[in-house]
């Protein structure tokens, strides 16, 4: 009951956020923007966020492969959308969705829960891990090219270390067989509580898949890097085209403080982002010196495309009349 409270307090702020920045930003800037909008640009953007979809569908193909569990592709694409689905709609920045997924491959497929499990967190590690190293990046390049207020210097820089230090002991604990869950378990004494000790052999035995992987599997994870630096390709051309669609031709620069402020946005705890996307555009234009409008109207897209994800995502779910009491009470 507290953590749906809390659910409904962040969500609730959000949308305060929301209504704030629309407020304060004249409608008519928004309009304006959506006035550029062009057929050739939406259908160029669509294929190349479909791509990028079936991308990041591949690059857990290639690690399921690597453990040696093959799954037909559709099927991983439909689990992949449902766990994003899922994600996006709960606060627990764009990963409630990831245990979904694991519960997918082990019931419909057979595949051990620890294997299946570690298979979604290797994939996810990825992303993550990637993900903070281009965003230290932008940090960097913001602190060196604009001017910006000195706490929010102090945040940026405060944010590096933090994302750095997190990268490297996350593959350091990994590599060295020593394991970044098990030591954060331990390290946070839930191996002595008695409600949380329980899961202490369990983590063990997913993470022993998850270091195999980062470890020995070399071919696998160096493909599924690869792939991984495709995504990140297209999407600069996503984001260009989606601007473009906005009347705004962005340079490579403003297009990777753009979307990488988008995904520190999904980081925070809030049922889909609601107003830190928002937020983090409108603090994009306000770097970039542009229309606040532009901002806001990019949000909107990016949102209509995440909520056909969404849409397709938990169709399936309920198609297939899984409750996520049902995962949640699985005995994995």
């Amino acid at each position: 009951m507290r953590k749906i409270k809390s659910q409904i307090l962040t969500a609730i702020i959000g949308v305060i956020i929301v209504i704030f920045l629309f407020w304060y930003i004249k409608v008519e800037e928004i309009l304006k923007a959506f006035s550029y909008f062009s057929f050739d640009k939406l259908i160029l953007f669509i294929i190349v966020s479909i791509t990028m979809m079936l991308l990041h569908t591949l690059k857990w193909s290639i690690i399921l492969r690597s453990q040696g569990c093959k799954v037909p592709f559709p099927k991983l694409f439909v689990y992949k959308l449902a766990g994003f689905g899922v994600s996006y709609v709960t606060p627990a920045a764009h990963m409630g969705g990831e245990p979904v997924r694991a519960y997918l491959l082990n019931k419909n497929h057979n595949i051990e829960f620890k294997k299946s499990l570690s298979s979604v967190v290797i994939d996810k590690s990825l992303d993550l891990s990637l993900n903070g190293f281009f965003a230290c990046i932008t940090i960097i390049f913001i602190l060196f090219t604009f001017t910006i207020p000195e706490k929010t210097a102090i945040i940026m820089i405060f944010s590096f270390f933090a994302m750095l230090g997190a990268i490297y002991s996350f593959y350091h604990l990994t590599i060295t067989g020593k394991g970044f869950f098990t030591t954060c378990f331990r390290l946070l004494r839930l191996n002595k509580w008695k409600v949380t000790k329980k899961y202490g052999k369990d983590i063990k035995g997913m993470e022993l898949h998850l270091i195999h992987f980062f470890k020995y599997n070399k071919k696998g994870f160096r493909n599924a890097f690869l792939i991984f630096l495709l995504i990140w390709i297209l999407m600069f051309f996503e984001y260009k085209l989606a601007l473009l669609l906005l009347g705004y031709n962005a340079s490579f620069a403003a297009i990777f403080i753009v979307f990488s402020l988008v995904g520190l946005a999904y980081i925070i705890p809030v049922p889909a982002a609601l107003g830190a996307l928002e937020f983090g555009q409108s603090s994009a234009s306000a770097i970039l010196r542009i229309s606040s409008g532009i901002g806001l109207a990019l949000s909107i897209v990016i949102r209509g495309r995440d909520m056909i994800w969404v849409f397709l995502g938990l169709s399936y779910l309920a198609l297939h009349k899984i409750k996520f009491k049902d995962i949640a009470g699985s005995k994995n």
